[in-house]
């Protein structure tokens, strides 16, 4: 098995017996299947919060820069700058709400169908 022509020296290196059967064996955690299901749903007042905080930083991020620019060339009022900010946010607000509560109504027909 252990050949002196082959090169292969089994006392040295990392493929040293110490080496090999002293060393950690590999971790297998303890998964059940019911680990791999998702939840059911967020509930909806959880799912508007969420949505609240989405709409709000997407109207920061893709409303609010472009107002920040938009007002050195063209002087916007203060009502018409929160009126837009906040529409903005009323629209993608309502937006995520509506699809994800979309979402999670076919999903919920996908798994009785599965």
């Amino acid at each position: 098995m252990f050949d002196e022509d082959s090169g292969y020296e089994p006392y040295k290196g990392w493929n040293r017996a110490s080496v090999r059967f002293g060393s950690r064996k590999p971790y297998k955690p303890n998964v059940r299947a019911e680990d791999f299901l998702l939840q059911s749903g967020l509930g909806n007042f959880r799912a508007f919060r969420l949505s609240l905080a989405m709409g709000l930083m997407m109207t920061v991020l893709y409303v609010w820069s472009i107002l920040f620019f938009l007002n050195f060339f063209v002087p916007l009022s203060g009502p018409v700058y929160g009126g837009v900010l906040g529409g903005a946010a009323l629209g993608l607000t309502s937006f995520l709400y509506f699809f994800g509560a979309r979402e999670t109504r076919r999903d919920r027909e996908l798994a009785t169908r599965l």
